[in-house]
């Protein structure tokens, strides 16, 4: 059985406590946090990270320089925080606009205008995309698919974020390995393969979930470095790769450019506190390493399926 590891990260401009932005725009954690902490651990564990770019960040030059030179292998892909791109394009104090709750008409030309930005960047157009705050609807994937997008990730199982003003973004029920999405329904599977792929944040249920009362209580376990431990981050690593019964088997690890650098966001107060996030990082690198585990980019997990096909896995189900 084969497994793959993907480390997908949404790049954004720097921002702090609140995830309120620096003003004016700031991108250090681009030309320092990802060429100087993430590329060159990526590139002791000969890892392809994929790296969801931001239109702030495809507008600055200084970032894009940066990117285009990085040394070892990544996969460029997009990230919309529609605040920042036409129509009615303005730079805000925080990101807070989810991409389902946008007219359709508005929706697609932020994408189109999103991705004009990264063709202009990059002179290709890019394959991956997550949506800012995972908030995708019901338009989002065929907008995606005619716009060139072979991978989307921004499907987050047993998350549900209607309390955060986004109620088409419900992804309770949704599988947690890849699979070919209904294009008008992002968190199923559908029965044949589609022109999108859907690789979904790895998301397991906490270990107290089903404590009759209280279990709804607790948080899901997020395959992300953010917060916790090295051990609890693997462990959950170690429980997708053991109920998933057959292959190939995707591990989709996430986080933000911004919380391996002091103080520009609230996960790294100080520099132990984004250390420690680098370290959970690289104990899950070491970690796919021990195990064989190939740590590949967004994009390439397409291939993988058409060389492999399976039947969807069974989704994991609201945890009540």
């Amino acid at each position: 059985m084969g497994a793959y590891l993907c480390v997908s990260i949404d790049c954004e401009c720097d921002k702090g406590q609140g995830w309120r932005l620096k003003k004016p725009l700031s991108f250090e954690s681009v030309t320092g946090g990802i060429a100087d902490r993430l590329q060159p651990l990526f590139r002791a564990y000969g890892a392809k990270p994929t790296y969801l770019l931001s239109p702030e960040v495809l507008r600055d030059p200084a970032s894009v320089d940066c990117l285009r030179h990085l040394e070892g292998s990544a996969e460029f892909g997009a990230h919309l925080h529609g605040e920042f791109v036409e129509p009615d394009a303005f730079e805000p104090d925080e990101t807070t606009a989810f991409q389902c709750n946008y007219p359709p008409k508005v929706e697609r030309a932020k994408l189109e205008g999103l991705t004009d930005l990264f063709h202009a960047a990059f002179g290709r157009r890019p394959l991956s995309f997550r949506a800012g705050r995972f908030g995708i609807g019901s338009h989002s994937l065929t907008f995606l698919a005619e716009l060139g997008y072979t991978v989307d990730s921004s499907v987050s199982p047993l998350k549900d974020w209607s309390r955060q003003g986004a109620p088409a973004a419900s992804f309770r029920s949704a599988p947690t390995q890849p699979y070919w999405p209904v294009m008008a329904m992002p968190d199923v599977a559908a029965n044949v393969p589609g022109p999108l792929l859907e690789v979904p944040v790895t998301i397991l249920p906490s270990k107290f979930a089903r404590l009759p009362l209280i279990g709804a209580r607790f948080e899901p376990r997020w395959l992300r470095p953010t917060h916790g431990s090295a051990e609890s981050l693997v462990a959950v690593a170690r429980d997708e790769l053991a109920r998933t019964k057959e292959g190939p088997v995707v591990l989709n690890c996430m986080f933000h450019n911004v919380e391996i650098m002091p103080g520009l966001s609230p996960y790294a107060k100080n520099e132990d506190e984004a250390g420690g996030i680098l370290e959970r990082l690289a104990a899950l690198l070491a970690f796919a390493r021990s195990e064989g585990i190939a740590v590949v980019g967004l994009a390439d997990i397409p291939a993988v399926f058409a060389r492999a096909p399976r039947v969807p896995q069974p989704a994991l189900g609201p945890v009540l």
